[in-house]
């Protein structure tokens, strides 16, 4: 199944990669670029990001820090406040590439 409203995706801390059939995931058709974080237990790079990254054709990413936990994407006070605003900048990029 596809809709050809998305014509990209930017991840941040995506999960259930390991839910997902490799099939399923070579079958994404567009851009996807991803960012996690180094310190991440909740949404691990193995478990969660890695499918993402080896079976989406169109698919990079790196981690937004090695000290990034999961909780520093969304709460009040992450650990790296700066990073939030190097990720946001990091998304803007990709969609001004990617969407226009």
């Amino acid at each position: 199944m596809s809709d050809s409203r998305v014509r990209a995706a930017f991840q941040v801390a995506p999960g259930i990669g390991s839910l997902l059939t490799p099939e399923s995931l070579r079958a994404v058709p567009i851009p996807v670029e991803i960012r996690w974080g180094g310190a991440d237990t909740i949404m691990t790079f193995e478990e969660n990001i890695k499918p993402y990254l080896e079976n989406i054709s169109a698919s990079s990413g790196r981690s937004a820090g090695p000290e990034v936990r999961h909780e520093d994407f969304f709460e009040p006070e992450p650990a790296d406040p700066a990073m939030r605003s190097r990720v946001g900048a990091d998304a803007a990029g990709f969609f001004r590439e990617h969407l226009t």
